[in-house]
């Protein structure tokens, strides 16, 4: 929800409120087409966006949206394809014009999947440069950007964040790259790869913010169930400063105000929760403590309320039970396990 965390009153009043304000939040979208990503509208109020997209005519549409009304702090558009290097390449086109690369489609996943969106239409010549080349050179000015990155370039992230090496060390506090776990476009590394490249700069993997699959779709998924491939997900990294981190420096700050915004827009609440006695003084630390339970409670009612309307959809069609009941837990299944509060339940109960 647009500025909903800004404008809480708790958040307002607090230390990291004021410093996004004298100096605001630095998001670097890369792959921006269609839009900012909503990741940061709850502080849109005090975020600086950079997008990166590499259609020329999306750019000039996001552009004229943004002149019509734009919610961020400062928002500015780049209209370039960012990879490891400078110098020239061809991006290429497909059905969908989301699925557009610098890579060529696995033509034997694309196959085997029945992947309609990646069916190719062109190829257009086109000059890459470096993320480090833009912050460190054109914008030198501005200092902020690049402390929460974006990635999704469709196939090229691992060359992305190659060319992103000064920013990772400098600058970065919190990544959500896009990564897969099969070659969906030839060549391209895989999560693996960037999971352990980013480790050395120091950032530690939290967790995934979505997972989707795929399958050759051979079950019927209103009678029938069954494990599908993991295609590709969005990843969480931050630099944690805590015990047992990956960090080998301690963290300004602001670079820990930063990393603690990053947390509660992730979702990462009890991260959050962790960061805040590193730098917040105990009546600060108070109101941010109270500020992330007020983020993390659900009321039980809520959920029960939810439960009931699920039921009542069953009921109405029963042959969609299977679809509904799975599409009910996708909701819900990134916000963590329920195990440990379970073996307590039936630990007190004996």
């Amino acid at each position: 929800m647009l500025n909903h965390l800004l404008n809480h009153p708790l958040f307002a009043d607090s230390s990291v409120c004021a410093a996004l304000r004298e100096t605001p939040l630095g998001f670097v979208d890369v792959g921006a087409r269609g839009g900012v990503h909503p990741l940061v509208e709850p502080l849109a109020g005090v975020t600086a966006v950079l997008a990166f997209e590499p259609d020329q005519e999306e750019c000039i549409r996001m552009q004229k949206a943004l002149d019509t009304h734009s919610p961020w702090a400062l928002c500015q558009i780049e209209p370039c394809a960012l990879a490891e290097a400078q110098g020239n390449a061809s991006i290429h086109l497909f059905s969908a014009a989301t699925n557009n690369s610098l890579r060529a489609a696995n033509e034997a996943f694309v196959e085997r999947y029945k992947i309609k969106t990646l069916e190719p239409v062109g190829i257009l010549p086109l000059q890459t440069t470096t993320l480090d080349e833009v912050l460190f050179s054109r914008r030198s000015q501005q200092n902020f950007w690049g402390e929460f990155l974006k990635l999704d370039a469709q196939g090229g992230d691992f060359e992305v964040l190659k060319g992103t090496e000064r920013t990772l060390s400098e600058r970065t506090l919190a990544l959500f790259v896009e990564v897969e776990f099969f070659q969906l476009y030839k060549g391209q590394k895989l999560f693996s790869e960037v999971e352990t490249f980013l480790r050395d700069y120091g950032f530690s993997f939290y967790g995934f913010a979505s997972i989707h699959h795929r399958s050759c779709k051979s079950l019927d998924k209103r009678t029938e169930i069954g494990r599908e491939r993991l295609m590709w997900a969005d990843a969480v990294f931050f630099k944690d400063p805590l015990p047992g981190g990956n960090l080998s420096q301690p963290l300004s700050k602001r670079d820990n105000q930063v990393l603690f915004a990053c947390a509660v827009l992730l979702g990462y609440y009890d991260f959050a929760l962790e960061l805040v006695p590193n730098w917040a003084e105990e009546s600060e630390a108070k109101r941010l403590k109270q500020l992330i339970h007020s983020y993390a409670t659900l009321p039980p009612a809520q959920n029960q309320q939810e439960v009931l309307a699920l039921l009542e959809r069953i009921q109405a069609t029963p042959e969609l039970t299977n679809i509904e009941v799975g599409h009910f837990v996708d909701q819900r299944k990134h916000w963590g396990d329920y195990d440990d509060a379970i073996w307590k339940l039936n630990s007190s109960s004996k």
